[in-house]
């Protein structure tokens, strides 16, 4: 099996309520919380990677990760770009670039890739003087499962 198979398993199973997610692939494990799981879409408030890949990841080879993330990610609701580089904890900071504002303030998805070895993939809200949240990120099965696919392709 291929990681979007794994990843439609999983989603049958947690069907229709959600609940922790988990697949193996042979350089890490997809992880995430899910809130809710329907025939077309789901609903996410966690979407990790973890691999051993990453252990002794340099800033150069987060940057260069950086930008294959940036070109492949091109599906979300809005384009992702690198916002920080931090050389102390040897990791990078990628955000919604615009992210989207309406009324009642912002939402952006924020992916962090840090060396030892987890990418970690969170939406926020962000209302004009309160602190951000992190909310669902509502996406297709698909999407989801690219997602999975795209980061073992890139990082493991």
């Amino acid at each position: 099996m291929n990681i979007k198979q794994d990843i439609a398993l999983e989603l049958q199973r947690l069907s229709p309520q959600g609940g922790e997610l988990e697949v193996r692939t042979s350089s890490g494990r997809i992880v995430g919380q899910l809130d809710a799981v329907d025939t077309v879409g789901v609903s996410f408030t966690r979407f990790d990677y973890q691999s051993a890949t990453l252990a002794h990841a340099t800033v150069d080879s987060l940057k260069a990760l950086s930008a294959k993330i940036q070109q492949r990610l091109t599906y979300l609701l809005e384009p992702i770009s690198l916002l920080e580089t931090d050389a102390e904890s040897v990791s990078i900071q990628m955000r919604s670039n615009p992210p989207q504002v309406g009324d009642d303030g912002r939402s952006y998805y924020e992916l962090l890739v840090r060396r030892g070895g987890e990418v970690t993939l969170r939406r926020y809200h962000k209302a004009a003087g309160q602190p951000r949240q992190v909310i669902a990120a509502h996406v297709t099965r698909e999407v989801l499962a690219r997602l999975a696919d795209d980061f073992v392709a890139v990082i493991g």
